[in-house]
């Protein structure tokens, strides 16, 4: 028998029922269901999408320049054996998905520590760093390229889908989600990103499902939803930085805005779960990564956008990575195009539902607000550089990012204002402006991609084993790590080694990757990235020191000693005699960090599994 319709029902509100009985979708209340079809439909889709937009990254990357030339016929295939060690942040980025890859295959140990950089130091903590991730799989069973190409391709995948599943979740018809979707990934933040290898970016794809998860929570009252929300939330931390910032900010707008029109504290509520698991989530990286921050901090100083700059970031059709600099950094960080059509769909948007639209508008407004930068004492960003870690947030121009993703919700909106209206030109106009505004996203945007694999740098011959080496800039970090080898200098990748500390083997005043102080003798019995032991026999009480830069968390596990900083270097007090000294680097708190993780994640699955069952009760009530 059919479902009859009542006065809750979809027909009623002016939605529809599949011929099994599932609810497909209701137009006039902000709730979302799915069939199975439309699911399999938007898998598929998201697929398509993702592999049109990033086709260009096949083609030939040195035939430069906007628009697509000839390089859209010129596949290159080689590309997925080609490591990008460029010396550029395409470089930085690669060598930071080989060294956790390397240390678990090869040493078959966690990649706590990263030798091979800045003369030492730690891996899991590095803000770019993306270890803890179901992302680390696609590597360690495909390899090194065919992984990064695999964890761009799929994230792009997901931010399509959670676009769409965000914009049904906000009562939006169809073609509307699906402006959303496409949007928001279509635009040169993403391309031009991943251009320059900025693959800390990608975790920015769980932002459209965080958002959808907190209104799914709120509408189906089932706090299991929020609390996954904030294991996606953790996601954009432990794979990146700057989309945890993102999310929560944009998490706080909705929730406030839905607190205040519901008169309910339940939307306040959720989001309170999605950054209280958020943050349990990204424990096994966070600690550390506030502990580096707070020993090494990140100043990027001043930095601003002017009038003219905002005019060109955003609506210039020459996008290309090549495009002269309109502020103090590189194009790559400011730019977002939007396409006209685009434009066109978000004030429609803005003025069609004020009651839907001002969220989105006032997030618009305060993003471009970041976006500017330092423009004046009471800039927000100058506020922002007052809270803890604030002065790491770093250039203003990333504030595009959720400045793009607000006008695309603007523009979904837009769309179901032209759908809702009953004659057929608002559905036609709607549909011709996507369709007009994807085709032309693709043209301007989508080409940057295939700069991301372009040709290595030379590198020094192998070692047979570890030294640390002084290249100069440019530094081709990945190719000198995999020739066994330490690079002393990082500068322009945001680190620095102090002088006179690690030197390289190529360097005055070298002494080799591990002495004595004093009389006696050493020998290195065992070398990993975590773990190093040594055989020393002193005549006299000395000073084992590592050539390596001291960092908390090195300590002994074996042996007669102190561990201490000699000159920022690894030392070790030993007593006079012959003994084995092992030492070991391990994160402080690291061992709590992943007890508050798991103890989240067992959280989150009780609270599933009741949910789950009373549902299931309340229905078997009913029948």
């Amino acid at each position: 028998m059919p479902p009859v319709a009542t006065d809750n029902s979809p027909e009623k509100a002016g939605g529809a029922i599949d011929s099994t009985g599932v609810i497909l979708w209701s137009s006039t209340r902000p709730e979302t269901f799915f069939a199975r079809r439309e699911i399999k439909q938007l898998v598929l889709l998201s697929l398509a999408f993702t592999f049109v937009f990033l086709y260009p990254i096949l083609c030939d990357s040195k035939l430069s320049g906007p628009g697509i030339g000839a390089w859209i016929i010129r596949p290159q295939l080689e590309h997925f054996v080609s490591i990008p060690s460029d010396g550029a942040d395409r470089d930085m980025f690669t060598q930071l998905r080989w060294v956790p890859y390397y240390t678990l295959t090869h040493f078959h140990q966690l990649p706590f520590w990263n030798p091979y950089k800045c003369g030492g130091m730690p891996m899991l903590g590095n803000p770019e760093s993306g270890i803890v991730t179901p992302f680390l799989l696609l590597y360690l069973i495909f390899g090194l390229i065919p992984g990064m190409l695999l964890e761009i391709y799929l994230h792009v995948a997901i931010m399509f889908a959670g676009g769409y599943v965000l914009g049904r979740e906000l009562g939006l018809v169809p073609l509307a989600a699906l402006v959303l979707a496409a949007m928001f990934p279509s635009s040169s933040w993403l391309s031009l990103h991943v251009a320059v290898g900025h693959l800390n970016f990608l975790s920015i794809a769980y932002i459209p499902w965080i958002l959808a998860l907190l209104l799914a929570s709120c509408r189906l009252r089932r706090w299991h939803l929020a609390m996954l929300g904030g294991l996606l939330c953790g996601l954009t931390l432990t794979e990146g930085n700057y989309g945890f910032v993102f999310a929560a900010m944009l998490v706080a707008i909705v929730a406030v805005w839905y607190a205040m029109i519901q008169l309910s504290v339940r939307p306040l509520l959720a989001a309170s779960l999605i950054g209280i698991f958020a943050v349990a989530f990204s424990m096994p990286k966070l600690v550390p990564t506030a502990e580096l921050l707070t020993i090494h901090p990140r100043d990027w100083g001043m930095s601003y956008l002017t009038w003219r700059g905002v005019l060109i970031s955003l609506f210039s059709r020459d996008q290309d990575l090549d495009h002269p600099l309109v502020a103090s950094f590189f194009f790559s960080e400011y730019a977002g195009y939007l396409s006209a059509p685009f434009i066109l769909l978000a004030l429609i948007g803005t003025i069609g539902d004020v009651r839907k639209s001002f969220p989105w508008v006032l997030g618009a407004i305060f993003f471009f607000m970041l976006y500017r930068g330092d423009t004046g004492p009471n800039a927000p960003t100058m506020w922002l550089r007052q809270l803890p870690l604030g002065g790491n947030i770093g250039l203003c121009g990333r504030w595009v990012i959720p400045l793009v993703f607000c006008i695309s919700v603007l523009a979904a909106l837009g769309t179901q204002s032209l759908c809702e209206r009953p004659q057929q030109w608002g559905l036609r106009l709607a549909k011709l402006l996507f369709a007009v505004g994807i085709a032309d996203a693709w043209l301007v945007c989508a080409p940057n991609y295939r700069y991301l694999l372009q040709p290595p740098r030379p590198s020094p011959p192998p070692s047979k084993a570890f030294r640390q080496y002084c290249p100069g800039f440019t530094v081709p970090l990945t190719f000198i790590a995999m020739a066994g080898l330490g690079s002393t200098d990082c500068g322009g990748v945001g680190y620095t080694v102090p002088k006179g500390s690690v030197l390289g083997y190529n360097e005055k005043g070298y002494r080799g990757e591990y002495y004595l102080l004093g009389a006696g003798s050493v020998t290195e019995t065992l070398w990993t990235p975590n773990r190093m032991s040594y055989e020393v026999n002193a005549s006299e009480p000395t000073s084992l020191v590592v050539n390596q830069s001291m960092y908390p968390g090195w300590h002994l596990t074996h042996g007669d000693g102190t561990v201490y900083a000699e000159k920022a270097l690894i030392g070790v007090r030993v007593p006079s005699g012959r003994q084995e000294i092992e030492l070991v680097f391990t994160p402080l708190h690291i061992v709590a960090a992943c007890a508050i993780a798991l103890f989240a994640l067992a959280t989150l699955i009780i609270v599933w599994w009741i949910e789950m069952r009373s549902r299931d009760d309340s229905t078997l009530h009913r029948l």
